[in-house]
């Protein structure tokens, strides 16, 4: 999820914020300068925020100049040195690095102006020195996405609202380990999920106190300022009670009761799911009206069969030899020719190509497995809302088999070699067959009163 922040301004005006201090210099065409350090109210002066800021020059007479960006002046930054003992001056803005992890509340930052060296007649001359507050936090509201699902194993997508002293806000949403690193938190109930860093409602009804889930929160600066969301559950949900296997489908002993919730006031079935392969207990609290449960024992799947090997392919077939047979003849002047005659002989016939090798079978599926449920009469009304399902795991797919590899060629030579022959393709293997599925038995418990 990507990361929002929020920031409201609440003021009424924009009015610059002003920081003044007259500077007395000895020289007379500076003797009575004043200037003024303004910043932008609007932004939060706070660590890790660039402060927008201006200076304003007011001459003797009264005349008035003021620097580019912020201020929409004339004046070129290039007249001053501007320092910032917690942070640092770039571009007509401060970039606030603060001092450590401190609540800020009565701290501040000083900004210190001085001459450059060309300018103003002074050779690095202090202008003046300013402290600009920081913003500080003054409580904080636990946030949600409005509507979300209350029941045991639901996620709920959560925030934190931190308001300042000037009445701005900034909002930061889960993922919590990324984006609510400056606030601790107390569960009761819920906790924060490992695969999407939102928070989770427990999945065990029966550990959650009064039908209700809490989460407090609190500033890490300053842990007195917190906020408390608290949430009562209402049980409505499809839930999915999916045991798997890794061979035979496990068998379950369900039990099924209706209970009148009077905090909340409904009738809720409580349903207990027993495990009998790893005597596992699963509790369910389903809202009769809008609820249900699915409860599925499945075997697992059988496994694919291993592809058959490619043959090797025949050896190519050897070169036909090479022969020099060399004739000297006399000539009836009596000079003699000598004749050299190449022979080749014939080629090496081609290897035959190996036979592919058989695909493997695949397994079989595992059997589903079997259910007991045990009911009350009185939850007799609602047994449609129990959907109970055995099912058998699918046979795995034959291997292929393998190719047969090919026919090494003949060699050259005089007559060339023949070919040999290409392996046979291997037999795909057989797939496995389908598990069966298991039993599933209702049975009520106790007398209809």
């Amino acid at each position: 999820m990507k990361f929002f922040i929020t920031i409201l301004v609440l003021l009424a005006g924009c009015l610059p914020a002003i920081a003044q201090s007259p500077v007395t210099n000895k020289k007379t065409d500076t003797a009575k300068q004043k200037y003024m350090l303004q910043y932008d109210p609007g932004v939060l002066r706070v660590k890790g925020n660039s402060l927008p800021i201006g200076i304003v020059s007011i001459s003797e007479k009264g005349q008035r100049s003021q620097t580019k960006g912020f201020l929409n002046g004339t004046d070129n930054w290039s007249k001053y040195k501007i320092d910032v003992d917690s942070g640092s001056y770039s571009g007509g803005k401060i970039k606030i690095k603060g001092s450590g992890n401190g609540y800020k509340k009565g701290d501040s930052l000083t900004v210190t102006v001085y001459t450059k060296k060309w300018f103003l007649g002074g050779r690095g001359k202090l202008l003046f020195s300013q402290k600009i507050p920081y913003d500080y936090e003054t409580k904080i509201s636990v946030l949600t996405t409005g509507n979300f699902s209350k029941a045991p194993g639901d996620h709920v997508q959560f925030g934190v609202r931190t308001y300042y002293d000037n009445k701005m806000f900034i909002d930061k949403w889960a993922p919590a380990k990324k984006n609510l690193k400056d606030f601790a938190f107390k569960f009761n109930g819920v906790h924060i999920s490992k695969s999407k860093g939102d928070l989770k409602i427990d999945n065990d009804p029966t550990k959650i106190s009064n039908d209700k889930i809490k989460l407090i929160a609190s500033l890490i600066k300053n842990a007195a300022i917190t906020d408390t969301l608290n949430v009562l559950l209402d049980y409505v949900a499809s839930y999915q009670c999916n045991i798997l296997s890794n061979g035979a489908g496990h068998d379950l002993n369900v039990t099924a009761a209706i209970h009148h919730d009077s905090i909340i006031n409904a009738q809720l079935l409580t349903i207990q799911v027993s495990d009998a392969a790893t005597h596992k207990i699963y509790n369910y609290w389903v809202n009769t009206n809008g609820g249900s449960i699915t409860i599925l024992s499945k075997g697992a799947d059988g496994s694919g069969g291993l592809n058959g090997l490619d043959g090797l392919a025949g050896s190519q077939g050897s070169p036909g030899a090479v022969s020099i047979d060399t004739e000297t003849t006399t000539n009836a002047d009596g000079t003699t020719t000598t004749t050299t005659n190449t022979v080749t002989g014939p080629g090496g016939d081609g290897g035959n190509g190996q036979d592919g090798g058989n695909g493997q079978d695949g397994d079989a599926g595992g059997d589903g497995g079997n259910i007991i449920v045990n009911y009350s009469p009185a939850v007799t009304p609602f047994l449609s809302l129990i959907k109970v399902v055995s099912a058998a795991g699918s046979g795995g797919s034959g291997g292929n088999g393998g190719r047969g590899g090919m026919g090494g060629s003949g060699g050259f030579g005089n007559p060339n070699g023949n070919a040999g022959s290409n392996g046979l393709d291997g037999r795909g293997g057989f797939d496995g067959h389908d598990g069966r599925q298991g039993t599933v038995t209702f049975t009520m418990v106790g007398s209809v009163n």
